[in-house]
């Protein structure tokens, strides 16, 4: 009987196990708004954003999921204004406007130039 006790317990072990994994990829993968892209993505992210504004500062990337965005990217301008710049999986510039203000806010997110 003890064998399959032991039996039940490494199951039940193995299921639980696999379980967070599956949360913890769940979770990573998932990014949402504001969750922060790193790695290859980021440094292409910021390079299309930077187009938007020639010798601008692009910060951090930040995964987006509204109106057809996959990544964000503030860029401060030469003359110290930021802009907020939406890209889309291929980083294309979606659009671009002031830093700080809402990108679904009056339909229009400027062109950015």
């Amino acid at each position: 009987m003890s064998l399959r006790k032991s039996a039940k317990v490494a199951i039940a072990g193995g299921v639980l196990a696999l379980g967070l994994v599956g949360a913890g990829t769940a979770l990573a993968v998932s990014g949402g708004d504001g969750g922060s892209v790193s790695g290859p993505d980021a440094d292409h992210a910021r390079a299309a954003a930077v187009a938007v504004a020639p010798g601008g500062q692009a910060g951090p990337v930040r995964a987006e999921s509204g109106g057809g965005a996959a990544y964000g990217v503030d860029v401060t301008q030469p003359d110290g204004t930021r802009l907020d710049v939406r890209l889309d999986r291929n980083f294309a510039v979606l659009g671009s406007q002031p830093g700080g203000q809402d990108a679904g806010g009056d339909g229009g997110d400027g062109d950015g130039g």
